[in-house]
């Protein structure tokens, strides 16, 4: 029977994590938890904090000679591999971490043990701040405490039952993925200027019966994107939107990481890659716009983001790393370039059209790809219903009929 597993330093945090363990337990949920506690202790864990030491790989004792940092994430590490054996024998219906900053750390080495689907849940002071790296692309559900998790007080009393409240209201919201759904799926990214030809594809892919599953290429969501491939969520990839590369490149808020569309081709997963929005790089509100990119062509977003054309030489640049990150796929591969434009403002008349950098982008990934991926320009604009069409038709069966 899967438990909600409750981690935490049981040496600092004991009066709180206590609150949450007879919480759960009151309501029927009686957690599984692990001390990560560096300091030890009887706190009555069903994994204390000298195993989680010995996880590790150290004595109990050892640990703090470690230093704060390193201590603190040895513990971490300790408890992923008991996390993962737990995980392995199906007992984990819920993972909960409770603390301060290094609850997020805890929570950041034992989130990626815990499958797709099987809540994850965070309630740390940290929230408040990046959290990028806390949810890094997995199914997170974080709860700011209000108050610091130290003592006992009314506030945090409340806060803490409300955390049991929603994990169990978690643990029992049943699985992400429907299993009477599309046997098959097919996984897309999108920004909202290549958003008409994600509806295309979306359109042509359920008259042939298969379920579109959308990412926004936001940093987070490629890093999602690249975890649901891993795990064989999708069965193929029709990769429109790639500027979370050109982010990464080129000093854009949204990189996804150096992983971002190397996936498919290591697992052997079909795809079909479109040099969507590479003609933009994401940065903050429009007066934070660093001196640098000054001359270029500029389009505010919104408030909040602002918008930088890219040079036909970082094209170029986009088109080597697409074709270094492909590398040599074990399924089939298509890159297809939209001659006629790679965004909503890479139109003729638009303020970011720039045909020399869509020959730019072409030239350079034909010029480092391997002879296993197949480059086709396609004389339409990203957008035009006719290049999702020729997206869809070059995926592999059974849209090979759609064309």
């Amino acid at each position: 029977m899967s438990r909600v597993v409750v981690a935490g330093a049981f040496d600092t945090k004991a009066e709180p994590l206590g609150l949450l363990v007879e919480t759960l337990t009151g309501m029927g949920s009686p957690p599984i938890t692990i001390d990560t506690g560096v300091f030890g202790g009887d706190h009555g864990c069903h994994h204390p904090a000298g195993a989680v030491a010995e996880a590790a790989g150290y004595s109990l004792g050892q640990v703090p000679s470690l230093g704060q940092a390193e201590a603190v994430s040895a513990m971490a590490r300790g408890a992923s591999v008991i996390l993962g054996e737990l995980v392995a024998d199906g007992k984990v219906g819920a993972l909960v971490c409770l603390g301060g900053s290094n609850a997020s750390v805890l929570f950041t080495h034992l989130a990626p043990v815990v499958p797709l689907g099987v809540p994850k849940v965070l309630m740390a002071t940290s929230v408040a701040g990046e959290t990028r790296p806390l949810v890094d692309g997995r199914d997170v559900t974080m709860i700011y405490p209000i108050v610091d998790i130290e003592g006992d007080n009314s506030i945090l009393r409340a806060m803490i039952a409300r955390l049991a409240r929603v994990t169990v209201a978690l643990l029992g919201s049943g699985p992400l993925s429907d299993p009477e759904g599309p046997a098959e799926s097919v996984g897309m990214t999108m920004y909202g200027l290549t958003n008409p030809c994600v509806t295309h594809c979306r359109s042509l892919l359920s008259s042939a019966g298969l379920e579109s599953v959308v990412f926004h290429a936001n940093g987070t969501g490629g890093r999602t994107f690249e975890s649901f491939i891993s795990q064989g969520l999708v069965s193929s990839v029709i990769d429109i939107t790639i500027s979370e590369i050109t982010d990464e490149l080129f000093g854009g808020l949204w990189p996804a990481g150096p992983e971002r569309l190397r996936t498919a081709a290591r697992m052997g997963v079909p795809q079909v890659v479109a040099p969507g929005a590479i003609d933009m790089i994401c940065v903050g509100p429009l007066s934070t716009v660093p001196e640098t990119f000054r001359s270029r062509a500029v389009q505010s977003h919104n408030e909040l983001v602002t918008l930088v054309r890219t040079t036909p030489e970082e094209n170029y640049r986009m088109g080597r790393t697409v074709a270094e990150r492909l590398g040599t796929p074990q399924a089939r591969t298509v890159v297809l370039v939209p001659l006629r434009g790679f965004s909503g403002l890479d139109v003729e008349g638009g303020p970011f059209h720039d045909p020399a950098a869509v020959d730019a982008f072409l030239e350079g990934v034909n010029s480092g790809v391997a002879p296993s991926v197949s480059v086709v320009g396609v004389d339409h604009h990203i957008n035009d219903r006719e290049f999702a069409e020729a997206l869809v038709g070059e995926s592999v069966s059974p849209f090979a009929t759609l064309r």
